[in-house]
């Protein structure tokens, strides 16, 4: 190792020790109005920004379109989406903004979110969407005319609900390492988790209507977003290192997927998203998947999800035919550094381990309908190329 490679290694390793010192809370609820200034008439999306309005996907644009009607921008989806291609709607990339948003979904002004953070670090918070559940979900990027009611209940008493339980932070990392533990890789699975965080809020705030409890208990994925946050919170601990390839922001917009890393924050490097590997469900045969969606990207580049497979073996057998033959290695190759306990820290990808393995990490991720009709048509896998990774060391 030369004299360069040492030094690029040794900021790599005080990166990874930054990102694994960080212990993940849930400190409250917030409105995205009240976190960020420049939000009216503004529709922040998963990934990097697009390069033009007319470029947004039907399912990215289908759910920015209901967030306008919701807000009372529009009046209706058809003016909303006309609004949208003209640039009268804006939108941006949340994770610009330190926020996080799953698949097609998207976040608007009186959207409630989870701010995480780790009050003994001089960190930023950051803020994810709340998990809409399984049946009315921006994430799945198709026209429902249950969503905007379903947007005000959720954003309305359900947030109201959640605020007032966290007078005391709520520890993530102990949750997490329970979900793995018991077979969640904590992004395609999160039934276990999902069951903890429930528990832990219900007993924090009874619930005052029924409905409270019967949508926790029907949304096995509400964890995923609370681990989004986890996971972002502790990569960007990494940001500001001299000489780091960590990898501190990760996501895709449908068209492309980009990632930022520790020594240039805020800069995109990004190839054209790739279409998800995986199988297309039987009621949906015939449909196509979009590019890959979404910003929990950031939960596998943290060492879980397509990273954590031999925790999860309901997933790997669910995945098994889209795994390329080394999955099992993909950890190893790509992480910056051996994976502790999970109740220790979190794990952080490497952009130079990448390169010099010759592959990227595997994210776990729904397939989501290119046409913006069916929304989540299966799960896959999304094989992320090293090419994007020495696209952003030469960058870097």
């Amino acid at each position: 190792m030369d004299r360069l490679e040492h030094s690029a290694a040794a900021a790599d390793t005080l990166a990874a020790e930054k990102v694994m010192a960080v212990r993940p809370q849930c400190i409250g609820v917030r409105r995205l109005r009240d976190v960020i200034a420049d939000c009216a008439q503004r529709i922040f999306h998963a990934g990097p920004d697009y390069r033009s309005p007319q470029e947004i996907p039907a399912p990215v644009l289908h759910s920015a379109a209901q967030a306008a009607v919701f807000e009372g921008w529009s009046a209706s989806v058809d003016e909303a989406i006309a609004a949208l291609r003209a640039g009268r709607i804006r939108t941006a990339s949340a994770q610009a903004h330190r926020l996080l948003v799953p698949l097609s979904g998207v976040l608007s002004a009186s959207m409630a979110v989870f701010e995480i953070a780790d009050p003994a670090q001089a960190l930023a918070p950051v803020w994810v969407a709340l998990n809409e559940g399984q049946t009315h979900a921006t994430r799945l990027g198709r026209l429902d005319d249950g969503l905007v009611p379903h947007l005000r209940w959720l954003n309305g008493a359900f947030a109201d609900w959640l605020a007032g339980g966290f007078e005391t932070p709520l520890d993530l990392l102990p949750l997490l390492a329970e979900a793995r533990a018991q077979g969640d890789d904590c992004h395609a699975r999160t039934v276990v988790g999902s069951q903890l965080v429930s528990a832990a809020l219900l007993r924090r705030s009874p619930p005052v209507s029924e409905d409270v409890s019967a949508f926790l208990s029907e949304s096995p994925a509400f964890a995923l977003n609370v681990w989004m946050g986890a996971t972002a919170l502790a990569a960007s601990a990494a940001e500001g290192v001299e000489g780091a390839s960590i990898v501190t922001r990760a996501g895709g917009n449908g068209v492309e997927f980009g990632i930022q890393l520790a020594s240039r924050p805020g800069q995109w490097v990004c190839v054209p998203a790739p279409v998800p590997q995986g199988t297309i469900e039987p009621a949906h045969q015939g449909r196509q998947a979009e590019g890959a969606l979404g910003d929990s990207a950031v939960v596998d580049f943290a060492g879980l999800g397509g990273q954590s497979l031999q925790f999860a073996p309901l997933v790997a057998q669910g995945v098994a035919a889209s795994l390329p033959a080394d999955a099992a290695q993909r950890a190893v190759q790509v992480l910056a550094s051996k994976a502790p306990p999970l109740v220790r820290g979190l794990c952080a990808t490497a952009a130079a381990s990448c390169v010099a393995a010759g592959v990227g990490p595997l994210v776990l991720i729904g397939m989501i309908d290119a046409q913006g009709v069916a929304g989540r048509i299966g799960g896959g896998v999304v094989d992320v190329p090293a090419t994007l990774f020495e696209r952003a060391l030469q960058a870097h």
